[in-house]
């Protein structure tokens, strides 16, 4: 009997406590509660998946894509932990016990590992008798919240002999906290190098400051930030010129050698807003693809020894021949769906046909429905199920604010990327 699966998709968990530093939270936050549709792709399709708020449209993604396995609930309170909420909600746990089954087991799958997901374990265990499978968590959660910090990546690397070499981090130094930044970011400026300041626990871009020679507003801009107390701080090289934006994700088992899932190129928009990320066969073929993969797979290993469990995910500047590792993420990454979706919906060897990707669209008009994107878009909008190439409309819960996402897939990255062009069209992006 197959375990039935429970997919807790708490992605704004881990930017919650940062977030709410910024003057517009609540902005930030609902682009993250609407990160959590990308679960439907993640592991089974049959499953049930508990989000913060209903997956928006979710009647037409189940009837477009035969999602009909999938059940979506979500628990009465929002604290920022999706694990607590659950818990304070009898009825939401007794849905969570039923779909255990006559078995008493569920296998368990989060976006990330919480320390409010060992006491939601706990309870099953204790109170209800479901055993929990935990594949993709890591059983030391202080290793694991250690290694999701900017510091930690620098740590681990720096263990490993990995400040030179084809794949390596960025020139740089931790600070303490902001009283040391203006003279670690002073002294990089002196030696010509510009830099970019990072916050040890920081998501999604949030927060970062970007120094060149010739700055002299350092304290100043360091002062009006809300993103900066006494946490530790990194600075180091910004990288910019003829750069690519490379990643990779990496499954850690807990008896197995660690493994490649995928690889993608991040699409940016400007130096620091991640837009979309495609994979596809053509990448194995780029130069920076052998020492990424070689170097992601030493940290793996590392991680493994040291006892991690999980995916993880390395996000690197690729330039002149070398790879900078800038950020590792101890967790689902933003494009764990994309390589879940090709492989649920094309097959699980998608990629010796197609090109997938996903990107965001932003500037629509705000309270945009389903039925007017799907007017807009018209024949572009295709099930993988029946279809060569096309566009898919998903993270729908965040469409009224103006922001649409969208899952592309073609028989290769030039044609992937003229739908892309081809949807900013027709949704009017471009006048």
């Amino acid at each position: 009997m197959t375990t039935p699966t429970l997919c807790v998709c708490n992605a704004v968990d881990t930017l919650y406590d940062f977030a709410v530093r910024a003057d517009d939270v609540d902005a930030l936050l609902s682009e993250c509660y609407a990160q959590q549709d990308q679960a439907l792709f993640w592991g089974p399709l049959d499953k049930m998946l508990i989000t913060y708020e209903p997956i928006g449209d979710l009647d037409w993604q189940r009837k477009f894509l035969g999602l009909d396995g999938v059940v979506n609930l979500s628990p009465a309170g929002r604290t920022g932990s999706l694990f607590a909420d659950t818990l304070a909600d009898p009825g939401l746990m007794a849905a969570v016990v039923a779909h255990a089954g006559p078995g008493r087991r569920l296998r368990l799958i989060p976006h990330t590992t919480t320390t409010d997901l060992w006491r939601f374990v706990e309870v099953l265990r204790t109170r209800h008798g479901v055993v929990v499978e935990l594949p993709e968590s890591s059983p030391q959660q202080g290793l694991r919240d250690l290694l999701d910090t900017k510091t930690g990546l620098r740590d681990l690397a720096t263990d490993l002999g990995m400040i030179d070499g084809p794949c390596r981090i960025p020139p740089g130094t931790h600070c303490s906290g902001k009283h040391e930044v203006p003279e670690a970011v002073q002294g990089m400026l002196t030696t010509g190098m510009p830099c970019i300041v990072k916050a040890d626990r920081g998501e999604a871009s949030l927060g970062l400051l970007i120094f060149r020679p010739g700055d002299d507003d350092i304290t100043e801009r360091l002062a009006a930030s809300t993103f900066y107390d006494e946490d530790p701080v990194v600075v180091e090289e910004f990288l910019d010129g003829d750069i690519g934006f490379p990643s990779v994700e990496y499954m850690v088992p807990a008896d197995a050698p660690p493994h490649l899932c995928y690889t993608t190129d991040m699409l940016f928009e400007g130096a620091t807003h991640l837009r979309g990320n495609v994979t596809a066969r053509e990448l194995r073929d780029r130069w920076w693809y052998r020492p990424l993969t070689e170097g992601g797979l030493r940290l793996a290993e590392e991680m493994q020894r040291r006892g991690y469990r999980g995916r993880f995910g390395i996000d690197s500047i690729a330039r002149d021949g070398v790879v900078y590792m800038h950020d590792l993420n101890a967790r689902r990454t933003g494009s764990s769906h994309v390589h879940e979706f090709g492989a649920h919906l094309i097959g699980p060897d998608y990629l010796d046909t197609h090109a997938v990707g996903n990107y965001d669209f932003y500037g629509l008009p705000a309270g945009l429905d389903l039925p007017e994107v799907l007017r807009l878009l018209g024949r572009l909008v295709a099930s993988p199920r029946h279809a060569d190439r096309g566009v898919v409309p998903t993270e729908l819960t965040d469409l009224p604010t103006g922001r649409l996402s969208c899952m592309f897939y073609a028989s290769s990255l030039a044609e992937l990327h003229d739908l892309i062009v081809g949807a900013r069209t027709a949704l009017g992006l471009d006048r």
